[in-house]
């Protein structure tokens, strides 16, 4: 987890290095899927970062969720 000391009253959050590809994680919706993209800043009015999020039901279905709204269940790194 990376904290941003250089702004007052940042609270430390999940960052896109906590989710490797190929983790599973858990979304707010309860539903499980499976890390298979990182996307940085759309544009200079869309400063978020997003993790591509892919469900085995139904097939092909994804989400596109900032990184502090997921919930890691298993890492890729440890598995």
């Amino acid at each position: 987890m990376q904290a941003n000391q250089a702004i007052a009253g940042v609270i430390d959050r999940l960052d896109m290095e906590d989710f490797p590809i190929g983790s599973i994680v858990k979304t707010p919706s309860g539903r499980v899927g499976t890390v298979v993209k990182h996307r940085g800043a759309q544009s200079r009015y869309d400063l978020f970062q997003r993790i591509i999020i892919e469900f085995e039901e139904p097939m092909g279905d994804s989400v596109a969720l900032q990184p502090h709204l997921l919930t890691m269940i298993k890492s890729s790194a440890t598995s």
